[in-house]
């Protein structure tokens, strides 16, 4: 229903914050950046939130960086998250990241230096999710992000939520989602830029056999508000024994809208509760998506 409206609003207005839709945490990167309908982990906030309501354990933590784009953007970022489960029906998530951009020199009217700025991006927010039946649930993210780009001007803002729902039966799980659901920002000189608003549908299967797990999960997003776009994600983990992981995935994306294609692989490690996971992105020739890479440490009880 949003689509209509928003095709509309896109002549008039331009993407901005695009780094609220980035995939927060190693084992989503690893897997193509699929997030929805997998097993909740730390960073649920970012992307699963309905998830954390099926989870077996009680508490979940994780801290990680991510090296984004370092041969285009050169993107610093450090990535908190964590889920706690309060009693067989609810469960709250936190998240919050902050990026460091590359810095660029300043210079005033006759060209001359006088030091450089480095651009800052952070966003942080909070999740709550409810088993509605003992197959459905429901979760709801309300977030805030900052974006400050140029020295001696206001940031740009916003407030955004995600909603999302997800029904499981057996070993295959559905979600539906809304991320980003947001007004536009507006800067200083009083151009409006929306943000990566998108409709999210995903697909996952996760089995185990003795000491063999193993997960796989498709994940399609229609973006709207800046033009109509769409992305696909693909991502699967083999799990041994509950110990060691390794993860592989792939997304398309259409490079004239903005959304690169890359592949992904990743590993992850996880002992007497503390898991450590890093990822790594595979994309051909100038590709900015080019060695991208997180590495993360947390730890579940």
């Amino acid at each position: 229903m949003a689509l209509i409206p928003a095709a509309v609003s896109a002549q008039e207005t331009s993407s901005a914050m695009s780094f609220i839709d980035n995939a927060m945490s190693p084992r989503m990167s690893a897997m193509g950046g699929v997030s929805a309908a997998l097993e909740a982990d730390a960073y649920a906030q970012f992307g699963n939130i309905a998830g954390m309501a099926f989870s077996k354990g009680t508490f979940t933590a994780g801290i990680s960086y991510e090296g984004w784009q370092p041969s285009a953007a050169g993107v610093n970022t450090g990535i908190l998250g964590a889920a706690y489960r309060i009693n067989d029906r609810f469960s709250v998530t936190l998240g919050a990241s902050a990026s460091f951009n590359r810095p660029y020199d300043i210079t005033d009217e006759y060209g001359i230096s006088s030091g450089q700025f480095t651009p800052k991006d952070w966003r942080a927010g909070a999740g709550v999710s409810f088993l509605v039946t003992e197959s459905f649930s429901a979760g709801l993210g309300l977030n805030y992000a900052s974006s400050s780009t140029a020295p001696g001007s206001d940031p740009l803002y916003t407030a955004f939520a995600s909603l999302q729902f997800m029904y499981r039966i057996r070993n295959f799980s559905v979600s539906l989602a809304g991320n980003n659901l947001g007004i536009p920002v507006t800067s200083v000189s009083g151009e409006k830029f929306n943000i990566p608003m998108n409709g999210e549908l995903a697909v996952s299967y996760s089995n185990v056999w003795g000491k063999h797990g193993l997960s796989a999960a498709v994940d399609g997003r229609m973006y709207f508000g800046s033009g109509i776009a769409a992305g696909c994600s693909i991502g699967t983990e083999y799990e041994f024994a509950g110990l060691a992981a390794v993860r592989a995935g792939y997304h398309f994306g259409a490079e004239s809208d903005g959304l690169p294609s890359f592949a992904s692989v990743g590993a992850g490690l996880n002992v007497f509760g503390v898991s450590i996971d890093a990822a790594y992105i595979v994309a051909a020739g100038s590709s900015p998506m080019k060695n991208t890479f997180s590495v993360g440490i947390g730890y579940e009880f």
